[in-house]
């Protein structure tokens, strides 16, 4: 009888599905998010296939998995490298990853973690640029996003490439203690320090439900009214083009308003004004 293996499509559900290919390496690969998920598939590609389900409801060590599936450990190989777990689980974040693919790439390995990050096949290459891309991704969503800041929330509505706006989140989180962060990506939204306004220290949501929550825009003015004081100060050659370009590249120029605003800058240059501009636009803002 033909055999499924039914997995999900988290670092648990690969690494199970991944032990359980070495013991049945003929058996095809299926992944899903969800059990709904996973039995609509299965009804409509192999309603008759003997079916393995793993990852659902497991508990399991991760880390005891990574070392079954790995039992050599792990050395770090370059500077950019992350440990296994997090290889894996920067790779599922990928826009473009398949995990069925993600999963045979491991069996692949054959217990050697070292082709991961120095296979010579074109797809350990690319899921290797995989895990860079979403690496990097973070770190320049990190830099470039200003969130606005209300009474007792920071907020902040990104398009990130791949999905990271729930690392954002956290990451905002732990650094802003005192205040509830709504991270808002397309059609849903992520809430952490959620105790603060009396939800779930973590969840994601729809963006219609905490709606109410958002603060204005308008606490974006400060920033306006800094900015045209400095175009007013008129220094000479007051920006080094070379090296902004360099840190604010124009493909990251996307991440908030801030960065679109600073990349103008970069392009276009300051425009000249002077103090009497600042003066005259703060007395009309009173």
């Amino acid at each position: 009888m033909h055999m499924i293996i039914l997995f999900k499509a988290t670092v648990t559900g690969v690494l199970l599905a991944c032990l359980e290919l070495r013991q049945r390496p003929e058996a095809d690969l299926v992944f899903a998010c969800d059990p709904k998920e996973g039995e609509t598939k299965l009804k409509m590609t192999y309603p008759t296939a003997e079916v393995i389900r793993v990852g659902f409801n497991s508990k399991v060590d991760k880390e005891q998995l990574a070392k079954r599936v790995f039992p050599d450990g792990w050395h770090r190989i370059t500077n950019f490298d992350s440990p296994p777990l997090n290889y894996i689980e920067l790779v599922l974040r990928h826009r473009k990853c398949n995990p069925a693919e993600l999963v045979r790439l491991l069996h692949g390995c054959e217990g050697e973690v070292d082709g991961l990050y120095c296979g010579k096949e074109r797809i350990y290459k690319r899921y290797y640029r995989y895990m860079r891309e979403v690496k990097n991704n973070y770190h320049r969503l990190c830099m470039f996003v200003r969130p606005v800041c209300g009474d007792t929330v920071l907020y902040v509505n990104v398009t990130p490439k791949n999905h990271v706006s729930d690392m954002l989140c956290r990451w905002l989180a732990v650094r802003n203690p005192d205040r509830a962060v709504i991270v808002v990506d397309g059609k849903f939204a992520y809430v952490c320090n959620g105790e603060i306004l009396k939800m779930q220290h973590f969840l994601k949501t729809s963006v219609d439900s905490i709606q109410h929550l958002i603060p204005s825009e308008d606490s974006a003015n400060p920033e306006e009214l800094w900015d045209t004081y400095y175009k007013s100060q008129m220094i000479d050659n007051r920006r080094n083009h070379s090296l902004s370009k360099r840190l604010q590249p124009r493909g990251d120029s996307g991440y908030s308003t801030m960065s679109k605003k600073d990349r103008y800058f970069v392009e276009r240059g300051i425009p000249t004004s002077t103090l009497l501009d600042f003066v005259n636009e703060k007395q009309g803002g009173q």
